[in-house]
């Protein structure tokens, strides 16, 4: 049986909001995974990070949930970034030329800091000890 967990972060970096995903994103899984997008959007969060470094297959209804909201996200001034994929998946996002769509990063750090020059003046980046 599939398995999917996630949790939400939208720390003192309150521009963006870190997803973290750990399981697998499939046909099972995928709508929890949407509802949890579905929600930020309606709160006018548009600067996603998500962090896949527990995630260790998705499918196509899982790549289709984050095809699905880009246009949305990107309409409104943001982007969905994806950090820590593991080979096996990065392997699969590159065969399906998603990286043409969505970018990826090798850590959080990257990926957040990624967003840095989309945010407003006054929301810099602050470093955690």
């Amino acid at each position: 049986m599939d398995n999917i967990s996630i949790s939400l972060q939208e720390g003192s970096r309150k521009e963006v909001s870190e997803v973290r995903v750990d399981g697998v994103i499939d046909t099972l899984t995928a709508g929890e995974l949407e509802e949890v997008l579905d929600s930020l959007l309606k709160r006018d969060r548009f600067n996603i990070v998500v962090d896949l470094a527990g995630v260790d297959y998705i499918s196509s209804a899982g790549w289709g949930i984050f095809i699905s909201h880009i246009k949305e996200v990107r309409a409104n001034g943001g982007d969905i970034k994806l950090a820590n994929m593991i080979s096996n998946v990065y392997e699969i996002y590159e065969l399906l030329e998603f990286d043409n769509v969505l970018t990826a990063y090798p850590s959080l750090d990257e990926a957040r800091d990624a967003f840095e020059g989309q945010l407003p003046p006054g929301e810099k980046k602050k470093r955690r000890s």
